[in-house]
């Protein structure tokens, strides 16, 4: 992939899907392959504008805000959820529209795994690209389809953190400065917050300030909990099932969904995994330029 990036200005677009729109951003580069993009769980499209610029000279790019997420509007009740299956069934739906072969299907961690899912049995994708996709153990799969998986689930860190996450905001500006103080957003590259935050929020309705501009996280924390706790996925089935070339992008261990357990299972089914040292779950926002690479190498 050359280094320098392709000036092509994305647009929104949105399709209509039973039930809503699925909307998100598009690259429009109609003499290069299609590339799709799926974003992780609490983020949007918007959030990787800096990444996928960097292949916009290289592919012709969609990239989607997923249910619940962003600026699509289609259901999302926290109460029924219990895969991600619902994701991968709007991404197979939005190929179905497209008509076209040769899609390259990128996705960062749920976004990695549920493009997978929807990729299982497809004629019209040529090559995977997983960026930390959530590899669990299968017992913990298992365990999803449990009735005791409700009751578990809810006590899981990360799903207790989303449940209690802050959703509404005075303005948007707010939002920027809180965030910009949290160690989590302390790495990321400069503009890509801003980039988020462009889709993440929403404007608020009904409530007293919203004359002030008041806004809510795009992604309500219910849902982001739910789809925290929602393992019940065939992810290592997809893997073993599917009949393009496949790669994963996995960061320090440390820092990683991505287990040296699961990494050598991975090589065992022909699946390559780089690893990228320095590098957290959240590569993506970290190191857009080298995420990019990774997307575009061999395709």
């Amino acid at each position: 992939m050359k280094s320098d990036i392709v000036k092509i200005q994305p647009a929104r677009f949105s399709v209509s899907l039973l039930g809503g729109e699925m909307a998100g951003w598009r690259w429009v580069n109609k003499q290069a392959p299609p590339l799709l993009f799926c974003h992780a769980t609490g983020f949007c499209a918007s959030a990787y504008k800096q990444m996928l610029q960097h292949l916009a000279g290289t592919f012709d790019i969609y990239a989607l805000d997923m249910r619940g997420h962003g600026k699509t509007s289609l259901p999302a009740d926290p109460a029924r959820l219990r895969s991600w299956n619902v994701y991968a069934d709007d991404i197979a739906a939005f190929l179905d529209m497209q008509h076209r072969d040769g899609w390259t299907i990128a996705g960062h961690s749920m976004g990695g795994v549920t493009a997978a899912i929807a990729a299982r049995g497809r004629s019209d994708i040529a090559s995977l690209r997983l960026i930390e996709p959530v590899m669990m153990p299968t017992l913990i799969t298992l365990a999803a389809h449990m009735p005791f998986w409700n009751r578990f689930s809810r006590h899981i860190p990360i799903v207790k953190g989303a449940v209690k996450r802050r959703s509404t905001w005075e303005n948007r500006d707010q939002v920027l400065k809180s965030y910009g103080r949290k160690a989590l957003f302390s790495p990321w590259t400069d503009g890509i917050l801003g980039d988020y935050l462009e889709d993440g929020l929403k404007p608020a309705e009904n409530t007293p300030k919203n004359d002030k501009g008041a806004v809510l996280l795009a992604c309500d924390p219910q849902w982001e909990a739910a789809t925290f706790a929602a393992h019940a996925n065939d992810f290592w089935g997809a893997l073993k099932g599917a009949c393009v070339p496949i790669a994963l992008l996995a960061a320090n261990p440390s820092a990683s969904t991505i287990s040296k357990r699961a990494r050598l299972r991975c090589k065992r089914l022909g699946v390559g995994v780089r690893e990228l040292a320095g590098l957290t779950h959240l590569a993506p926002m970290i190191d857009p330029a080298q995420c990019a690479e990774f997307i575009a190498r061999d395709t």
